[in-house]
């Protein structure tokens, strides 16, 4: 468990590079004209489009070879003023409803997920996401962001409503914002055992935001 300075080290760590993230997400107008004029799948047009995003705004990196279940990986440095090497990890969602959550992998973080499901059990699920990640004798603090794409079908293509992004707190935080199973940020995830689909949750974008606002951003869809 961090003490109180490297708790708050953490967190500003964390909000530096999610604000980069916004600002590319938000800087990048294209996005509401490549999803009303694309034909491929939303989920992919998501994937594509904060991948460009990121690449678009120039986001300086290092090379590392990183590895994880998420759509876009980079080592880069975040300046909080010093500079800190941090392991980038954003993954896209592409959905036409709910927009208070975010259906996640265990695999896409490094917290534990404790919650009480719909039966009243008590859930206590570990991330399979490192915390942090060492290469070449330098350890990276591992970021996880999640972009949720809110959309509706046109005739041809899609109508962008809004995009969310959420910043998912790192297991080092875990007593701040997952204690236990009745103080959560966590809901029962969309998967069948019985499909042999994975375990998975969903993050309560309203219940990080009760936790720290800044987590949580609500863009609009730029004109295009």
């Amino acid at each position: 468990m961090p003490t109180d300075q490297a708790a708050e080290r953490i967190e500003r760590l964390e909000r530096t590079a999610f604000e980069t993230v916004v600002q590319a997400l938000t800087d990048y107008r294209e996005v509401t004209r490549i999803f009303r004029e694309e034909v491929d799948k939303a989920q992919d047009i998501a994937e594509d489009v904060m991948r460009e995003a990121l690449e678009s705004m120039g986001i300086s990196g290092f090379h590392e070879r990183l590895y994880g279940k998420v759509d876009y990986k980079k080592a880069m440095y975040v300046f909080i003023p010093e500079a800190e090497p941090i392991a980038l990890m954003l993954d896209a969602k592409a959905e036409k409803t709910d927009s208070s959550t975010a259906t996640i992998q265990m695999s896409q973080t490094s917290m534990r997920a404790r919650y009480v499901d719909a039966r009243g059990n008590q859930v206590d699920e570990q991330g399979k996401l490192a915390e942090t990640i060492v290469r070449n004798g330098r350890e990276l603090h591992v970021v996880s962001i999640v972009t949720k794409y809110l959309y509706e079908d046109l005739e041809k293509g899609y109508a962008l409503k809004e995009i969310i992004a959420a910043c998912i707190p790192n297991g080092k935080l875990q007593t701040a914002y997952n204690p236990s199973a009745e103080e959560t940020i966590w809901r029962a995830g969309r998967h069948a055992p019985t499909r042999g689909e994975e375990f998975r949750v969903r993050l309560h974008f309203g219940k990080l935001q009760d936790k720290a606002s800044w987590r949580v951003r609500y863009l609009p869809a730029p004109d295009s």
